[in-house]
């Protein structure tokens, strides 16, 4: 079952008749006219307010998935744009994938059982005509959001700092300046046009113990804002630009800088085709204060002029300030290349340390936990065959079992047929059938405890395996940047000499 926002496109009638619960209805009932349906077990599969035209969704892939593990011989759907409205796709799995693997698909209102009658060209027809349908939809959408872009309606998410949202009653949806963030704004062009650099200005927020944008959002809306920094929360120099650089403050409306190339996936789009409006609400600089500001940060990155210097260390991007929480800056000094605080004054700590330090720092600890690890190894040998001995028997016995189950309900079907070209009575078919179920059911049984047997039994071996799995780098010689990334999340230096590391390897050493 599915129901997406494409529904609305035809009215509220066809959105209501789309529902979860009118396709679970339609479903069950023509399962109960059908015998030979009805006699098996029924499991549901939805996906509510996702749209047909990917198949990456929740519900749809939970099916193929059971499907893939020949856990399910029959699907049925309302119609075909339940199933999907992507032409391809959806063609592939009703004429070539559900047929190699035996699976019966039934549509109901398209008339369309596979069993009956294979996949024609209605059927591919249908299925283009939805594929055609979602696509013209989409366009639609797209015009409709462009034309409230030239016409300044914002629909984004949050409101830039400096502002709230409009109350909605005229047709734009306007920018309402937050006189307590529109004064910390208007300080920030200040301190550019005073000739301070944006580190600088950072330093001076800091000092003065002003909100970051975050933590002033996430006292004053009330909403849970998730930090990124569980420590502290510091205005950054990155931070202070982007509100320098920001043509909102000059009451100028800025928008479509993003565009959906397919679901899932988004674009920048250039600069010059953006679409600006001025005069959309009211500014909280004049424009030439703004136009001093650009110039002053245009004029001292000229000045600097200077090179960003490349980092060879192998935990690059992983030292944090254990004080303040913000990554640390690399220098590459001629004598020792070393790591520092970028945060400087606001954290007040001014870390250090040298790089060649840390690794090695690092590399030790590691090279003593791969030692422990390959001693456990060898004392974990034996439980790990007699596991590995263990699963083997338990699948075997499911394998057998499934078997079994499969062979009741293809009796049973057989038993159905008998009964409708006469070869048995009614109540031998019900007895039989009974019979078959009363096993198929005590099979069933068995299975789910071997399954719970066999799912203990593989979560005992990948906690072994998970354990162990440090003893594939005793050879070894060196710390890389890719063997940092697959074991180290983040490590914290503190001004007391302490070296934190966090890694990604979790009861690695219990």
């Amino acid at each position: 079952m599915r129901i997406s926002d494409d529904d609305e496109d035809l009215g509220e009638g066809k959105k209501e008749s789309n529902s979860i619960e009118n396709q679970r209805k339609l479903i069950e009932s023509y399962v109960e006219k059908h015998e030979e349906l009805s006699i098996h077990l029924l499991k549901e599969f939805a996906d509510d307010g996702v749209s047909g035209v990917s198949f990456n969704r929740p519900g749809v892939q939970m099916l193929l998935k059971e499907i893939r593990e020949n856990r399910i011989q029959c699907v049925v759907v309302k119609d075909l744009s339940r199933f999907g409205r992507n032409y391809i796709e959806t063609g592939d799995y009703i004429e070539q994938i559900f047929p190699f693997l035996g699976v019966r698909f039934i549509s109901i209102v398209d008339n369309f059982d596979s069993f009956k009658n294979p996949a024609g060209i209605e059927i591919g027809l249908k299925n283009l005509i939805h594929d055609l349908y979602s696509r013209d939809l989409s366009k639609k959408i797209k015009s409709t959001k462009e034309l409230m872009q030239k016409q300044g309606d914002y629909s984004g998410g949050g409101v830039p700092f400096g502002y709230i949202r409009g109350n909605g009653n005229s047709k734009k949806t306007d920018f309402i300046p937050d006189p307590e963030a529109a004064q910390v704004v208007r300080q920030i062009f200040t301190l550019a046009v005073d000739g301070n650099t944006t580190t600088k200005i950072a330093d001076i927020l800091n000092e003065r113990d002003i909100p970051t944008p975050g933590a002033y959002k996430r006292k004053h809306e009330k909403i849970r804002y998730q930090m990124k920094n569980d420590k502290r929360n510091l205005w950054t120099s990155s931070q202070i630009a982007l509100i320098i650089q920001n043509e909102v403050y000059i009451g100028t409306f800025v928008s479509h800088k993003l565009f959906t190339v397919k679901p899932g996936v988004v674009k920048k789009v250039h600069e010059s085709e953006y679409v600006k409006l001025e005069n959309h609400h009211e500014k909280l600089i004049e424009k030439d204060v703004f136009q001093k500001a650009q110039k002053a940060i245009s004029t001292r990155k000229k000045r600097k002029g200077r090179k960003e210097n490349k980092n060879p260390s192998p935990l690059r991007g992983k030292i944090k300030c254990g004080c303040c929480g913000y990554g640390m800056c690399f220098k590459a000094s001629i004598k020792k290349p070393y790591y520092y605080c970028r945060m400087g004054d606001s954290c007040g700590s001014h870390i250090r340390i040298e790089s060649e330090l840390l690794e090695h720092i690092v590399w030790d600890i590691l090279q003593k936990m791969i030692v422990v690890c390959c001693e456990k190894e060898k004392a974990m040998q034996g439980e790990r065959i007699e596991i590995l001995s263990a699963i083997s028997g338990i699948q075997e016995k499911k394998r057998i079992l499934e078997i079994k189950t499969k062979h009741c309900r293809i009796s049973r079907l057989e038993l159905y047929h008998q009964w409708k070209d006469g070869k048995i009575t009614k109540e031998e078919y019900i007895k039989g059938k009974e019979e078959r179920n009363s096993e198929e059911s005590e099979y069933q049984k068995e299975l789910e405890q071997l399954s719970r047997c066999l799912s203990d039994r593989v979560s005992v071996q990948k906690q072994m395996e998970q354990k162990s799995g440090l003893t594939m780098l005793a050879g070894v010689q060196n710390l890389t940047k890719e063997l940092a990334d697959e074991l180290i999340e983040r490590i914290e230096v503190y001004d007391d000499g302490r070296v934190e590391i966090k890694w990604k390897i979790k009861d690695i050493m219990e």
